[in-house]
């Protein structure tokens, strides 16, 4: 039961992500919108299925899985960021 909500949850954050992946209009606020709410959901999508196997020795590659999503989502955006920022990307209406 626990492996289902923490999936739905994963899920219904990677969705929310995208929506306003495709939502948005400026660089920053997509990168907002993916870059937090896809790197939490995927990190609930594998804690759901760690927990719906049951912890067993093989889970150490989902865990580092985790560990790096949780490590390089970030400083991809960042850089997605910073990349912008040096090019002058158009800030919505503002210039």
């Amino acid at each position: 039961m626990t492996a289902w909500v923490l999936m739905g949850i994963g899920g219904f954050l990677v969705t929310v992500g995208t929506i306003g992946v495709l939502r948005f209009r400026d660089v920053y606020s997509r990168l907002q919108a993916s870059g937090v709410s896809d790197t939490a959901g995927a990190v609930f999508l594998l804690l759901g299925l760690i927990a719906q196997r049951g912890l067993e020795a093989r889970d150490a590659t989902l865990a580092l899985l985790v560990v790096l999503l949780l490590i390089t989502n970030p400083i991809a955006a960042h850089s997605i960021a910073k990349s912008a920022f040096t090019q002058r990307h158009c800030t919505g209406g503002r210039e």
